[in-house]
């Protein structure tokens, strides 16, 4: 009997007992090198809806006389556990109806902001990237280059143009993207102006 009471004792006190604290796990290294950090948090402020003010200087537009856009709006969200900026612009401009999706990112390997766009102007996808190692820098200044359809002019069809597209965080509720184009043997011109303005609740 006094050995059945010590055993019932000995079960009472372990099934009280506090249980060990679990071991934490380790992180893998590929885990943490591939986290949203700073240079996700800085693109923070452009999350949201916008109304856009868009001036195409460009195809349909030219420096002295831009196409204007129409009703045009912008929602921007994040995506892959905050690693990108899902952004879809719709409404018009120069009276004809404009869409543009895009993907903007931080390469956490490479150390400076990405961007990839399409459109309905031409079959092409826009590819945009700082130079690496730049980091988190304010404004965001990224380059490529494309195939020109035309929209430089017919003289430099299939030639190849630079680019650089500069993104102007001016406030939580206004940003800017500037979109710049050099043809061949031309100085560098602005080719497109967004001017966002956030849309409150």
């Amino acid at each position: 009997m006094r050995l059945r009471i010590l055993e019932l004792t000995a079960f009472a006190l372990l099934a009280t007992a506090p249980l060990a604290a679990a071991e934490p796990k380790a992180v893998p290294p590929i885990v943490a090198r591939t986290a949203p950090g700073p240079g996700h948090k800085a693109l923070e402020p452009l999350v949201g809806d916008w109304s856009v003010e868009k001036q195409l200087f460009v195809a349909i537009g030219t420096p002295a006389h831009p196409a204007t856009s129409t009703g045009m709006t912008t929602h921007r969200e994040w995506i892959g556990d905050g690693r990108f900026l899902h952004d879809v612009t719709r409404g018009s401009i120069g009276g004809q109806p404009y869409y543009r999706a895009g993907f903007l990112g931080f390469n956490t390997m490479d150390k400076r902001y990405e961007w990839t766009t399409a459109d309905n102007f031409t079959p092409i996808l826009m590819a945009y990237h700082a130079k690496t190692g730049s980091g988190v820098v304010l404004p965001i200044t990224m380059a490529g280059t494309f195939t020109d359809p035309g929209v430089t002019g017919e003289a430099n069809v299939g030639k190849t143009i630079p680019m650089r597209t500069v993104i102007k965080i001016e406030s939580p509720d206004k940003h800017v993207f500037e979109l710049y184009f050099t043809a061949p043997g031309k100085p560098e011109v602005l080719a497109d102006r967004m001017v966002f303005t956030r849309v409150k609740p």
